[in-house]
């Protein structure tokens, strides 16, 4: 009886609603997140948080490397409770763009391609950077802009996670890429 207690605690810790939001918000930045921090309180005054550290999440419009790094525009939807984009729940309240600023370990665009007409989910820790403009058919249109500190690229099959962490997209069975990550099942 004491295996089957043990077994079914291992499944829970082990789920990916479980383990998800450990995944989202590396240990690093857990307490520099401000997670009371809206997309609507950022779209409306970009400047008022201008350093903060917040979670925005969405589906992957376009993702481009530049010289500087990889920018990617991101229609924003709400957040779960387990950080995941809640696509069904509530309407996107816009755009924002994330660029991946890193030195060395820059985010490739193939791994936020769509997959079987499909965007990829992404949720961002990102710092808030003021705004950007994107255009929008034939209008410039101005957006939050966050610099990117970890992003994580959901599975589109089961909503479970892949922390992106260099220069090789994640596996689907647990690797977290470069920099590895101490989750595997």
């Amino acid at each position: 009886m004491n295996i089957a207690v043990l077994l079914m605690a291992s499944l829970v810790l082990l789920s990916p609603a479980a383990c998800s939001r450990e995944q989202v918000i590396p240990e690093h930045l857990e307490g520099r997140v401000e997670k009371d921090l809206r997309y609507v309180q950022v779209k409306e005054n970009p400047e008022a948080y201008r350093g903060k550290l917040m979670l925005a999440g969405g589906k992957v419009l376009k993702a481009k490397r530049l010289q500087e790094g990889t920018r990617i525009e991101i229609l924003q939807y709400p957040l779960s409770e387990d950080l995941i984009p809640a696509t069904e729940d509530e309407p996107s309240k816009g755009r924002f763009v994330a660029i991946d600023l890193g030195d060395k370990n820059v985010i490739d665009p193939v791994v936020l391609e769509k997959e079987d007409d499909e965007e990829k989910l992404v949720t961002v820790v990102g710092e808030v950077m003021g705004t950007t403009t994107v255009k929008i058919d034939q209008v410039q249109q101005p957006v939050p802009e966050l610099a990117i500190k970890h992003i994580t690229v959901w599975d589109r099959d089961n909503r479970g996670y892949w922390p992106y962490y260099g220069y090789y997209p994640p596996y689907r069975w647990g690797y977290g890429g470069y920099y590895g990550y101490p989750y595997y099942w």
